[in-house]
Formats: structure tokens, C-alpha cells, sequence
């Protein structure tokens, strides 16, 4: 099967792969046994919800950011990596994907969404870069934890798309839970036969499904 008949991930950085857990998970060897019985954090954090990172890196993102940390699970990557699917970064990294790669060690195609000089289109390109990429006819799997909102939903609904779109929104502090990758191999090996759009999101104070 070639690329253009392939389902197509287009995927966020931060927050979906690069985790931001809490500080005294990760202290405690990312464990939840200190935590009281009613600490909320108890699901967000249990093994079988996240993917526990195991590797970190620093990565140079230009003069304006410096060298940022960033903390994976190898196992998220390589669950990604397999995917019958054609990858598309879509982050706010664009202009530092290069240095990503190495450290993932993956080669996906970049999405040059917005001007790294100007930021013309950073605050509206990626939802409008979802919404071109329906002209393909090709199924969507989107992957932000920002901006895969419910108003998102609704455009992409409006545009009339006509083939099946999955957006997931992952909670920031553990990236793609295990579920939602779950939910994601299964649209990607077999995607809906007519056109629908699919939402799954997770944050700090709530986890929402909806339709369209």
C-alpha cells in the first residue's frame, strides 16, 4: 500500500510524546504508593494508564530556547513507529524536528505550519492544517493535548470530511495514556467505513469522549 492511500498521523511534540509529570512522582521512581487513597493522580499514574519514561535527553532548540529536557517512554515511540500509517509531525518544534529525530530516532515528515521568524499561523495553523489535509480523503488520527478542543471537532465537522477522523488529546503529564494508544492502533488497522469525527481527550480535571 502506498503513502497515499495510507492513514495519516498528524502528531504534537510536547505533551504527547515528551511527558511532563508530576515532580514528585517522578522522585519517588514513579511510583503511587505514597499518595493518599483519594489522590486523583493514583489513575493518571498507574502502569497500566501510562507509559513510564525511560529515557531523557536534552535537545537544542535554537538560541531563543536554549537546551531543553525531554523525558520518553522508548516503548510510546515504538508503538508509534508501527503503525500502518504515513506520520506527520505537527508541533510547535518545527523548526528544531531535525534534532527530535535523532533523539527518537525516527525520520517522519515535518508539517511547516507557521513562520519560526514572524509566527504568522502559530496560533491557527494546526487546525487549519488538519482541515486541508481532509481534502486528501485519506483517515486522520490528530494528536495534540492543546488544541484537539471541541470546537476543533465542530470545524472539522463543518469542513464535511469524507473519510473517518480520530482527534486525541493526551493528558500533558503522561503524553498518550495506553488506552488512547490502544484506540489509535485500532482506527489506524481499521478505520471506520464512512466518514465520522472522533474525539478522545484527557487533562488534569476531566477525560471526555465525543461524536460528530
Amino acid at each position: 500500500m502506498g503513502n497515499d492511500s495510507l492513514p495519516l498521523v498528524l502528531i504534537d511534540f510536547d505533551g504527547v510524546i515528551n511527558q511532563f509529570p508530576d515532580d514528585k512522582v517522578r522522585r519517588r521512581q514513579n511510583s503511587t504508593v505514597w499518595m493518599k487513597p483519594d489522590d486523583p493522580r493514583i489513575q493518571v499514574y498507574d502502569p497500566r494508564n501510562w507509559f513510564i519514561p525511560d529515557h531523557s535527553g536534552t535537545v537544542w532548540a535554537g538560541h531563543y530556547h536554549g537546551n531543553i529536557r525531554i523525558h520518553w517512554a522508548s516503548q510510546l515511540v515504538d508503538r508509534i513507529k508501527a503503525l500502518d500509517s504515513e506520520i506527520i509531525w505537527l508541533s510547535t518544534w518545527q523548526p528544531y524536528i531535525p534534532a527530535l529525530d535523532v533523539a527518537l530516532d525516527v525520520d517522519w515528515e515535518t508539517l511547516h505550519w507557521y513562520d519560526p521568524i514572524t509566527r504568522e499561523g502559530r496560533y491557527t495553523g494546526k487546525r487549519r492544517s488538519v482541515i486541508n489535509h481532509l481534502k486528501t480523503g485519506r483517515p486522520i488520527v490528530w494528536i495534540d493535548d492543546e488544541e484537539t478542543t471541541y470546537d476543533a471537532g465542530l470545524a472539522i465537522q463543518s469542513s464535511e470530511p469524507t473519510a473517518p477522523v480520530l482527534g486525541i488529546g493526551p493528558d500533558s503529564r503522561i503524553g498518550i495514556s495506553r488506552p488512547q494508544m490502544e484506540m489509535i492502533e485500532r482506527f489506524v488497522a481499521n478505520p471506520p467505513s464512512e466518514p465520522s469525527v472522533q474525539f478522545e481527550v484527557s487533562g488534569e480535571r476531566h477525560s471526555e469522549h465525543w461524536g460528530f
